[in-house]
């Protein structure tokens, strides 16, 4: 490096050095307002999901309130048919008959369960087009 190469590089050095520091300020500024915006629409979100969250609780206790009562309305009938068919034969085999029965049903709603569920859905990339691809630019290249 030569003495006359010496003072271009430190004018170069002065007049850039300016520009780099009102750079890094702006993107700073940027990256704050795009941390307060997130930040906004996070908290909008929150707002809301509390809000319809108040709304829908009583509507949540009642259906679980619901579903308990009809858990031990079925836990009765279930009790009702071992009692009643007991009356034909012993206790024990009048709840292995019922509990079979109930595990029967079961095994059928699931495999009918099973079977209403759709295909899977494979996660295959689509196939190349030239003419989309020519479309796409990607947002940090000049």
């Amino acid at each position: 490096m030569t003495d006359a190469e010496e003072p271009r590089r430190g004018l170069f050095g002065r007049l850039a050095e300016p520009l780099a520091e009102r750079t890094r300020e702006r993107i700073e500024q940027v990256e704050d307002r795009v941390r307060r915006s997130v930040q906004a629409e996070i908290d909008a979100v929150t707002r809301s999901v509390r809000a319809r969250a108040v709304e829908v609780r009583p509507s949540a206790l009642a259906f679980a309130g619901a579903l308990l009562l009809t858990v031990f309305g079925l836990a009765l009938l279930v009790t009702a048919a071992v009692v009643g068919l007991a009356a034909v034969v012993d206790l024990w085999l009048a709840a292995v008959i019922v509990g079979v029965v109930l595990i029967a049903a079961a095994a059928a709603l699931a495999a009918w369960g099973r079977h209403l569920l759709p295909e899977r859905v494979r996660a295959t990339p689509p196939p190349p087009d030239p003419a989309r691809d020519a479309d796409l630019v990607h947002p940090w290249t000049d």
